[in-house]
């Protein structure tokens, strides 16, 4: 079994219950725009149940997210402690260089940043993406239709980031890779010409991201007018007026969000592939108790 295989099984335990606080976290800011509309609708016909509502969802939801980042702090710092001393044990029997070994220790803590950091943000773009979707067609089936057809551009949009971002990536890792030996040989032009071409990559990635953000503002533009439109159309109480813009908000919003994270995605397999050939299978660990 490979080096990020074998962590990953052993801290299974831990991962399942991170993403899964954080799946509940932005449940609870799924319902935000919801609770508000509720607690409007309900002020204007003197009721504070709304508001019970909104201040119990805002409760629970600080809860959750305060457990879920302390418990998040300590596992996944565990989980990068553990693949980096193993990667580093395992290098040094082998007598890689050890420009090699740090380069490939930073690998993995990209990687655990990656599902720390990363797949929390990718979590949370699918619910403001497809939470927000099912919530438009319960407001406003017309609007919930014009925003699943946006669905298609943007998913296109993004396949293309991912390709592209996937190259760039392999020729930057390829570069970091020899960084510590730049540094350690001390050359003045070599060491100028590495960051130059380490700078070049990074500009690229940051180029193929700008396009496809700008691509998908572009293509939301429409569902905003057509929401504005809609909502303002006298057909609609306030609160489900104020919901209607708000969800549309935080569908648009998610869009914003997914570029960053398809361009981290990309990177992924071949930072795999660079630890993985990096150590030898070993036998299974036994999984971690939580």
């Amino acid at each position: 079994m490979s080096l990020v295989s074998r962590h990953l099984r052993r801290h299974r335990a831990r991962l399942t219950i991170s993403y899964s606080l954080t799946v509940v976290e932005n449940l609870f800011e799924l319902l935000y725009p919801f609770a508000v509309g509720l607690s409007v609708n309900g002020l204007l016909d003197d009721s504070w149940s709304g508001v019970a509502v909104l201040v119990a969802i805002t409760l629970a939801h600080i809860a959750v997210g305060a457990g879920r980042q302390v418990f998040d702090t300590r596992s996944f710092n565990r989980l990068y402690a553990d693949m980096a001393s193993e990667l580093v044990e395992s290098q040094r029997r082998d007598s890689v260089e050890t420009s090699s070994v740090a380069a490939r220790t930073v690998l993995a803590g990209d990687y655990v940043e990656f599902l720390e950091v990363d797949v929390g943000a990718a979590i949370a773009a699918a619910f403001a993406v497809f939470g927000s979707l099912l919530m438009l067609f319960l407001y406003d089936p017309l609007i919930g239709v014009a925003a699943s057809v946006l669905l298609v551009p943007v998913a296109l949009v993004n396949l293309w980031l991912l390709r592209r971002s996937g190259r760039i990536h392999r020729d930057a890792n390829d570069v970091s890779e020899q960084e510590v030996s730049v540094i350690e040989r001390g050359r003045a032009v070599e060491t100028r010409r590495h960051f130059r071409v380490l700078a070049g990559h990074w500009n690229r990635l940051s180029d193929t991201e700008a396009i496809s953000w700008v691509l998908v503002e572009l293509l939301a533009v429409g569902l905003v007018v057509l929401t504005l439109v809609r909502a303002t159309d006298g057909g609609s109480d306030i609160g489900a007026i104020f919901a209607t813009i708000a969800y549309v908000w935080f569908y648009t919003a998610g869009f914003d969000a997914v570029p960053a994270v398809v361009q981290r995605m990309s990177n992924l397999p071949d930072i795999r592939r660079r630890l993985d050939l990096a150590t030898s299978a070993q036998p299974n660990d036994p999984t971690d108790e939580v």
